[in-house]
């Protein structure tokens, strides 16, 4: 499975990328299917992006087999049950010191 978490806007506006690819069977990999299950992504088919000076933007996108799904939003609108998820990409991208995050 490959996670990727792209954080825009701000107020130097750059770009920040996280990307988490699973290995099928790991601890890692039940942890994050767990995560994405129950964030239910086709739940927020409709992006909440709102345009704003400095606002930051996500896009979560998530690729497991044939089966894709992305979702958009800003900040201030963050889908509550997509915060673990979040975070738990965050944590994983870091601590593999992610050659694709930026």
């Amino acid at each position: 499975m490959r996670i990727s978490l792209i954080r825009r806007g701000g107020v130097a506006g750059m770009a920040r990328k996280s990307v988490l690819e699973t290995v099928a069977g790991t601890a890692q990999d039940r942890e994050m299917r767990e995560l994405v299950h129950a964030a239910e992504l086709p739940r927020f088919s409709e992006g909440t992006l709102r345009t704003g000076p400095d606002r930051l933007r996500y896009t979560l996108s998530v690729e497991d087999g044939d089966a894709q799904h992305s979702v958009a939003f800003d900040e201030e609108h963050t889908p509550p049950p997509l915060r673990p998820l979040m975070e738990a990409i965050l944590r994983h991208a870091a601590a593999s010191e992610d050659p694709e995050a930026t």
